[in-house]
């Protein structure tokens, strides 16, 4: 006897198809800025830690270094980010946003809030903090193994 598994009832496989709307919404509203939501979640890392090396990038973004490392390459060609010679290691660079990437990040800011009103449109404040509560607590049982 088979036994019978529909992968679209698993947590995961709802977990991963919220991620793909929330970010093909937010692509979508931000297609004109010429950025994708993978530089729009950069671009937030370093708003919140200016100057940071890329392997801390890395780590921040759940992205590894050679993506990584393209990924910057096309935002500093947009005049987005800038790095610099880590003062402590010549082999290092650290990232930084630039006047542009800051005023860009801060058009697309509301944007960005609209798409979150959007996904939990319907939602009580109080389901809303606790489905962030119970996603926070689930990512946290989960290690990133290398």
């Amino acid at each position: 006897m088979a036994i019978i598994f529909n992968d679209r009832d698993t947590l995961g496989f709802i977990i991963c198809h919220a991620d793909l709307k929330m970010k093909n919404n937010l692509l979508r509203k931000i297609k004109a800025f010429n950025i994708t939501t993978e530089q729009w979640m950069i671009m937030n890392r370093l708003f919140e830690e200016s100057g940071i090396s890329q392997k801390e990038l890395a780590e921040r973004t759940l992205k590894d270094q050679a993506a990584l490392t393209r990924t910057l390459d096309r935002m500093e060609n947009k005049g987005l980010i800038k790095r610099q010679v880590s003062p402590n290691d010549r082999r290092s660079f650290l990232i930084y946003l630039t006047d542009a990437g800051m005023a860009l990040r801060n058009q697309i800011v509301p944007i960005a809030l609209e798409c979150i009103e959007e996904a939990v449109r319907g939602f009580t404040e109080a389901e809303v903090k606790t489905l962030e509560t119970l996603l926070s607590r689930l990512t946290s049982n989960l290690k990133i193994v290398d």
